[in-house]
C-alpha cells in the first residue's frame, strides 16, 4: 500500500485514452448546448408571424430557458459534488434533448415557454459539469486551452444552428430546429453512457471509490501500478473546511464568489442579448431575415477566435490582464455600434470584433471559476456563479424587446456597452486569478502542513520510488 498523489498523476498524463474521451465528449455536449440555447432566438422572427405574437411578447420564452438555466447550473451543479461528474452530464444532456424535441409541439408562447425552461434546466447543468470535468482532467499546462476548446463548442454550436436555421426554417418551419436540436442531444447522452469516465479528482475525495479510482489512473497512466488498497490524496487544494455551497462563502473563497459572480451576471447580459435579440434587432433595421440570421453567424464566429485566443493568452499571461483587454474592447465594440455603425459592413464588423470580446471573456471566466473554486466545491461553485449569471441573460431576454422599442437599435447596443464596463472592473477585482506558471493556487501556509500526505510505507519508513516508473508512484 502507497501514497498516490492524484494530482501529481493527471499532471504527467497525456491528452489520450480517458482524457481525450472526456475532451470529446465535453465538447460534443456543449456543441449541443449551444445550438438548443440559441434555437428559440433563431426561430423568433418566424415565431412572430406564425403565432401572431408581438416582438416583445416572445420575451417570456426567451427568458424561460435562462430561468431554467439559473437553477440547473445551481441545482444540478450542487448535485454534481454529491453523485459525481458522470452521472450529471448525462442527466443534463439527455434532459434538454429530451425538452428541446418537445418544444416542437408548443402551440402557444406559454407552452413553449414551459419547454424552454426546462430544456434550460438541462443547459445549465451540462455546462457547469462539462467545466469540472474538463477542469478536473487537464494537468495544469493546457488546463486553460482544454476548457477553452470545449467552451468554444457553444459558439459552433450557435454557429451549426444559425447555418441551420437559414435553410430549414424558410423551407420546413420553426419546428424543424427544435426536431433536430432535440434528437441530438439524446443520441449524444445513449454514447456518452458507454465511454464517459468519472473524474478522478472527484473519485479521491470518496473513500468508498478507490476501486474504481486505481482502474482509472491505470487507464490514465499505463505505465504506473495502483492498486484499491493504496491511499489517494490531492496535493495543492485549498482546504475550506466545508464542501458544497457553504464552501463558496467561507473565509478563503466569499470575496471571490461574489466578484465572479457579477462578472458572470454582467457579461451574460451582454452574451444573451446578441443571442435572443440580434435577429430581431437586425430586422428591425431593414434587414432580410435570412441577413439578420447572418448576423448571429458572423457573432458566434468571431466567437470562435476570441476563445482560442484568449485560451492561449490567459495560459501564457494568466487571467487579470487578458481578461481585462477583452472586457474593455468588447464595450469599446458596443459603444461603436452604437453611434458610428451606420452601413451593412460597419455593423457586421462591429458585431464580430463584440462577439469576439464578449465570447472571450466568457470562456475566460469559466476557466476562472474552475481555477477559483477547489474540487471539494468546484461544480457548487462554478454552478453558483453562472446560475447568478443567468440573472443577467433573464433581464436582458425579458427586457430587450421593450429596450428595442423604446431606444432603437442604438440605445439598445449602448446600454450593453455600459453593462460590459462593470464586467471590466469585476474581473479586475478577481484575488485568485491565474497565473503564468500555474493554474491552480498554491496551498494555504496555515493549511499546508496539515494537508500534506504521508508517503511512508504502512512500517513507518520513507517509500522509496521505483526508478522505473514515472515519479509519483
Amino acid at each position: 500500500m502507497a501514497t498516490i498523489d492524484v494530482d501529481q498523476v493527471l499532471e504527467s498524463a497525456k491528452l489520450r485514452g480517458p482524457t481525450l474521451v472526456v475532451l470529446l465528449c465535453a465538447a460534443s455536449s456543449l456543441i449541443l448546448d449551444g445550438f438548443d440555447l440559441q434555437a428559440a432566438g433563431f426561430a423568433a422572427p418566424a415565431l412572430v408571424g406564425d403565432l401572431h405574437v408581438e416582438r416583445a411578447a416572445l420575451g417570456p420564452a426567451l427568458a424561460a430557458s435562462l430561468v431554467g438555466m439559473a437553477i440547473g447550473a445551481a441545482g444540478i451543479g450542487a448535485l454534481g459534488d454529491r453523485w459525481g461528474r458522470r452521472h450529471t452530464l448525462l442527466l443534463s444532456t439527455a434532459l434538454f434533448g429530451i425538452a428541446t424535441l418537445l418544444a416542437a409541439t408548443a402551440t402557444s408562447v406559454a407552452t413553449l415557454a414551459v419547454w424552454r425552461f426546462i430544456t434550460g434546466i438541462g443547459l445549465g447543468g451540462a455546462l457547469t459539469t462539462a467545466t469540472a470535468l474538463i477542469a478536473e482532467f487537464s494537468p495544469r499546462r493546457f488546463r486553460a486551452q482544454a476548457i477553452g476548446a470545449v467552451q468554444v463548442g457553444v459558439p459552433v454550436g450557435g454557429m451549426i444552428g444559425a447555418a441551420l436555421a437559414a435553410e430549414l426554417i424558410p423551407a420546413y418551419g420553426w419546428r424543424s430546429i427544435f426536431v433536430i436540436g432535440g434528437v441530438l442531444p439524446i443520441l449524444a447522452a445513449a454514447v456518452m453512457y458507454f465511454v464517459l469516465p468519472e473524474s478522478p479528482r472527484f473519485l479521491a475525495t470518496r473513500r468508498r471509490s478507490a476501486p474504481a479510482l486505481a482502474e482509472l489512473l491505470a487507464k490514465i497512466d499505463p505505465r504506473g501500478r495502483y492498486a484499491p488498497t493504496d491511499t489517494f490524496v490531492q496535493r495543492g487544494e485549498v482546504s475550506t473546511g466545508r464542501s458544497g455551497v457553504g464552501a463558496l462563502f467561507s473565509p478563503q473563497l466569499r470575496w471571490d464568489t461574489a466578484v465572479v459572480s457579477l462578472a458572470f451576471l454582467t457579461n451574460m447580459y451582454a452574451v444573451y442579448a446578441f443571442f435572443n435579440w440580434a435577429p430581431i434587432v437586425l430586422t428591425s433595421l431593414g434587414f432580410e431575415l435570412v441577413t439578420a440570421v447572418k448576423g448571429a453567424f458572423v457573432f458566434n464566429v468571431a466567437g470562435i477566435v476570441g476563445v482560442i485566443a484568449v485560451s492561449l493568452l490567459i495560459a501564457r499571461f494568466g487571467s487579470r490582464r487578458p481578461l481585462g483587454v477583452f472586457a474593455f474592447v468588447a464595450a469599446a465594440a458596443l459603444a461603436w455600434l452604437t453611434w458610428f455603425a451606420t452601413g451593412l459592413p460597419a455593423l457586421m464588423g462591429g458585431i464580430a470584433l463584440a462577439g469576439a470580446a464578449i465570447s472571450a471573456v466568457q470562456v475566460g471566466l469559466y476557466t476562472l471559476a474552475a481555477h477559483v473554486f477547489p474540487t471539494q466545491c468546484r461544480t457548487s461553485g462554478v454552478g453558483w456563479v453562472l446560475g447568478t449569471g443567468r440573472i443577467g441573460g433573464i433581464a436582458s431576454s425579458l427586457g430587450g424587446g421593450l429596450l428595442l422599442t423604446l431606444t432603437g437599435a442604438g440605445g439598445f447596443f449602448g446600454c450593453i456597452a455600459a453593462v460590459l464596463l462593470f464586467t471590466f472592473a469585476s474581473v479586475l477585482a478577481v484575488r485568485r486569478q491565474i497565473t503564468s506558471s500555474r493554474l491552480l493556487p498554491a496551498p494555504d501556509p496555515e493549511t499546508a502542513e496539515s494537508s500534506a500526505p504521508d508517503t511512508r510505507t504502512p512500517g513507518g519508513s520513507l517509500r522509496t520510488p521505483d526508478p522505473s516508473y514515472p515519479p509519483h508512484r
